[in-house]
């Protein structure tokens, strides 16, 4: 396949041009400047500048496909000259491409634009995926317009696909800023660090445009996130843990607001979003898990372990699939599986259990009453389903359940992955958690045995 790529010389055109030339795919770089330095040696080099309103057709001559990631970098203070780089950089860059286009007799079958996750502005704990409306915010007003943009170029006959990309961990971008501000011990979270933040690797990212490039049903919106969903503060957690460098230096608010202006209104902000249509798709993601996938951006020889712990536990329950499902999809049954001196209080309603499901309820562990609410991010009926924590004491805490037919039975099988906030402080605690948590799947185990012994 023949790809041409604008914005081949970034941080994410480099690294797409070096997967593809991997892949046996010759490419062509779209650069306003053909004779950078910056660009590969071995890929064909075309000027061609989406910030001219005329830019020369022929540049995109005989490609079967175009990757679009030029844009204006957001970062920094958003003045009024910069946001309108920002906005036209995008809006007007991906209107000119698409003019280019349509002048071709010929023209490429897919376009790939990227865009950004800020397409839905600051959302809270609302779960959202590839078909959640936008935002409000400027950062999602330029989304929409910049995909719109995009969209046009299906009435020349073309495939597009717009991806809605996270933060990027790698060699470059975002965290390539960050690490200095650790190495120099004063790294923390933004704000309260509770915000979610939509994250993937580098590596996933370069894959996930190969993967649309080569599936015809992939269109429109995509998410481009892993599925494991992140708060601030543990993303800046695993960064210092990757460096041996604390986190717990926050960077208060007002202070980002004083020196960033409208820009730290998105660090401020999150999304909680899990990447549905890829997916279902069967993308499968090289780095699923935040802590393993910032040391290997940060330094995969270092030898580091991610400072994340888990807890798995199985057994054998003597019933049918649909009657084990249905049990555990009560989450008012979560007190009956649950040691009676935690005290837990669940909601007296019946809550419908899928994808987007919230859960609040309260405990007592060690004689300190806790609030948790859990979500529940990934529903199979009869398979898995999985929760997350939004709210609680853990900096992340996930449960996988799984059921498998067995014989005459079911196999039911948890596991658990979590860490501790304020780390490496907290990792004192460590033990007294382990065993909290094995005490309560002990009884967990026996109260199973017995609800389903008839």
């Amino acid at each position: 396949m023949r790809v041409g790529v604008t914005g081949p010389s970034g941080f994410v055109g480099g690294a797409v041009i070096a997967a593809l030339l991997r892949r046996g795919d010759s490419v062509r770089a779209l650069a306003r400047d053909p004779h950078s330095s910056r660009l590969p040696a071995d890929v064909e080099k075309v000027r061609f500048d989406v910030n001219d309103s005329t830019p020369d057709p022929q540049a995109l001559q005989g490609l079967d496909a175009i990757i679009h990631l030029a844009g204006e970098s957001v970062d920094g203070r958003w003045t009024p000259a910069k946001k309108r780089a920002i906005f036209d950089s995008r809006v007007a860059g991906t209107r000119n491409l698409v003019a280019a286009l349509a002048a071709l007799e010929r023209r490429p079958s897919v376009l790939i634009s990227a865009s950004a996750i800020g397409f839905y502005g600051d959302r809270g704990d609302e779960l959202l995926d590839d078909d959640s409306p936008p935002g409000s915010d400027f950062l999602a007003g330029v989304c929409v317009a910049w995909e719109r943009e995009a969209q046009a170029a299906v009435k020349l006959g073309m495939r597009v696909a717009s991806t809605r990309t996270a933060m990027v961990l790698g060699h470059g971008g975002a965290l390539a800023k960050l690490l200095p501000v650790f190495r120099f011990g004063i790294g923390g979270p933004l704000g309260n660090g509770r915000q979610w933040m939509p994250w993937i690797h580098i590596d996933d990212l370069v894959d996930l445009y190969c993967f649309i490039l080569d599936n015809d049903g992939l269109r429109g919106p995509i998410v481009a996130a892993s599925p494991d969903v992140a708060t601030n503060g543990r993303l800046m957690q695993a960064v210092g843990h990757a460096i041996a460098r604390p986190a717990l230096a926050p960077a208060p608010g007002f202070a980002l607001k004083i020196a960033l202006g409208e820009f730290a209104d998105t660090l401020l902000g999150g999304q909680l979003i899990v990447p549905a249509k890829a997916s279902d798709a069967g993308f499968v993601w090289r780095h699923r898990d935040l802590e393993a996938a910032v040391i290997d951006a940060v330094d995969p020889r270092s030898g580091r372990r991610p400072d994340v712990h888990s807890f798995a536990s199985e057994q054998i329950v003597r019933a049918q699939l649909d009657d084990v499902f249905a049990f555990f999809s009560d989450g008012r049954n979560l007190a009956r599986l649950t040691p009676p001196d935690m005290h837990l209080r669940t909601p007296p309603e019946p809550v419908p259990m899928r994808k987007g499901t919230t859960i609040d309820y309260t405990m007592r562990v060690r004689g300190f009453g806790l609030k948790w609410r859990a979500l529940i991010v990934d529903w199979r009926p009869g398979v898995r389903f999985v929760d997350v924590q939004l709210r609680g004491p853990y900096l992340w805490w996930r449960h996988t359940h799984e059921f498998d037919r067995k014989d005459s039975g079911v196999v039911v099988r948890d596991r658990i992955d979590y860490a501790l906030p304020f780390a490496p402080l907290s990792n004192i605690a460590l033990p007294a958690v382990r065993r909290d948590i094995e005490k309560a799947f002990a009884y967990r185990r026996r109260a199973i045995e017995e609800l389903f012994a008839g």
